[in-house]
This record gives C-alpha cells, structure tokens and sequence, in this order.
C-alpha cells in the first residue's frame, strides 16, 4: 500500500503558499500527499508537480462538490456546472501528474432533501459522473466515489451505494473510495465493506472514528487492514485528520477540541500503527 496524507492536517485551504507541505509530507515517510481542489483556482497544478518531483512523492487529488455545481440536481444548469467543475479538477489533477482524482463527486456536501433519495437522483449524479469520467480516462485519471456520512450526504453513505453508483456510471477507470471515519457511522462492520469493493478501491482515508490519531478510537483497524491485506490492494491509503485547523475549517467539521498535540504527531503515531498492522498481516 502507499500512504498518503491530506493536505488539510496543516492547511484548510491550498496555494502555491503550501507547496513546503509537499517537503514535510515526504519527510515523514508519506509515499504521497493527496491535494484537496475546493478552491480550485488558487491550485498550480505545475508548481505542484514540479515540486513532488523534486522529492520524489506522489500527488493524488480530492474535491467535495458545492451548491452551485451539484452533479444531481435537478436543475440542469447546475449539473452543466458540476460537469465543468469536475473537467476542470481532471485537468488539474492530470497536470499534477495524477492518476486518482476522488472525493464526494457526486453531489454537493451537506444538501438536504424535503424527501427521500430517488433512483433519480442516482441517475443524475451518474450521468454527470460518466461524462466526466470519459474525460478523465482520456487524461490516464481515475475518478472515485466516497461513500460520506448521513449527516454530509443524502445520496451514497456505504460502500453498497458507492458501488450501485459506480456501476451506473459504467467506466472501467471509476471506483470507490472508502473512509474509515464515515464507515463507522454508516456500515454494519468494517470488513465485509472492503471486501464488497477491494476489486474497485481507488483509495481509503485510514481516518479515526474521532478523526485523531489512528488507534485511540474505536475503529476496527485490524478488520480494515486484514481485509486489504487479503485483497491484496496495493493502491493509496490515507490519513485525512484534522489536528491544526483555521476557525472556518473548525466549524465546517465540527471539530471543537484538540485531537492530537499537532498534525505531526497524529501523523507519526497513526503511520507507525498502521504500518505495524499491515506489517504483522492482521487479519
């Protein structure tokens, strides 16, 4: 496996003001560092890469959609600008270098509906997801789907959901991307949902259940890493926590104490326990 970490364990929001981030991440035995795409403008997808070259560690790349491009609406126009938003990630992501492009892509986080979810929504969502798909597979970028949380998304919680999506959508170079940290709240266990997908894994947040330090929560992590062990999934995983965090990012996840001494250290210990996991063959 490779391991990655999110960018947003120092930074709520990235520009080229983070590029050190790229340094720290490989100076910590980080194989890659995944690059969120929220405020896609302020991304150089050259410096970027240029940088990550330099040191020699991979770069993957995530997005939560907004409002305003939510690929299941039923407003048209706003799925015409969740087509574009998501080309226009694909191409940063291709210009980084990139081969994995992830995150919640298929609706806008934290909508709300006045009903349940419909096939239609689905549909929506894939027929969106297909199109920029297609783009992405012309660009060598894999496209993934995050299962999220019943409180961040009302359209794919499990790894069931993801794979019904992925299906729909229908392109060889689309698969799920799993979170430890949303399993906890949604999935029955922790095996049984890697096993349903390891064959379409594109990546998996090793995130707490607390979103602190790998092993002081209450996730199954011997599950988790015995599963991919068995699997034989030699893909990304990472740590997406949240240790050093602006007010504005505080208050979007809901985080109100400190879950580590600093990102460092959540990074150090989580890798090391993860590492001795994976290393012992957990199963």
């Amino acid at each position: 496996m490779r391991y990655a970490v999110h960018a947003y364990a120092w930074t709520s929001n990235w520009s080229n003001d983070d590029l050190d981030l790229i340094d720290h991440a490989a100076s910590l035995g980080l194989d890659a560092i995944e690059i969120p795409l929220m405020e896609l403008d302020a991304v150089d997808p050259r410096a970027i890469r240029d940088r990550a070259e330099r040191v020699g560690i991979d770069v993957l790349t995530s997005v939560v959609c907004p409002e305003d491009a939510d690929p299941s609406s039923d407003d048209e126009r706003v799925r015409e600008a969740g087509h574009d938003f998501l080309t226009r990630c694909v191409d940063a992501t291709a210009e980084m270098g990139a081969t994995v492009f992830t995150g919640v892509t298929y609706s806008a986080l934290g909508r709300r509906l006045d009903r349940r979810p419909e096939r239609a929504d689905m549909e929506r969502a894939a027929e969106v997801l297909r199109a920029a798909a297609r783009h992405a597979a012309e660009r060598g970028v894999r496209v993934g789907i995050e299962p999220v949380n019943r409180y961040e998304s009302f359209l794919v919680n499990t790894a069931d959901q993801a794979r019904e999506l992925m299906e729909m959508v229908g392109e060889p170079n689309v698969g799920v991307h799993l979170d430890a940290y949303h399993m906890n709240i949604e999935e029955d266990d922790f095996r049984s949902p890697v096993e349903l997908v390891a064959g379409d894994l594109v990546h998996f947040h090793l995130s707490e259940s607390h979103r602190g330090i790998p092993g002081r929560g209450t996730v199954d992590w011997e599950a988790i890493m015995g599963a991919l062990g068995d699997a034989g999934y030699s893909g990304y995983v990472g740590l997406e926590s949240f240790a050093e965090m602006s007010d504005a990012m505080r208050g979007a996840t809901c985080i109100w104490r400190d879950l580590a001494p600093s990102s460092d250290v959540l990074v150090r210990e989580g890798l090391a326990h993860l590492k001795g996991l994976e290393s012992a063959g957990t199963s």
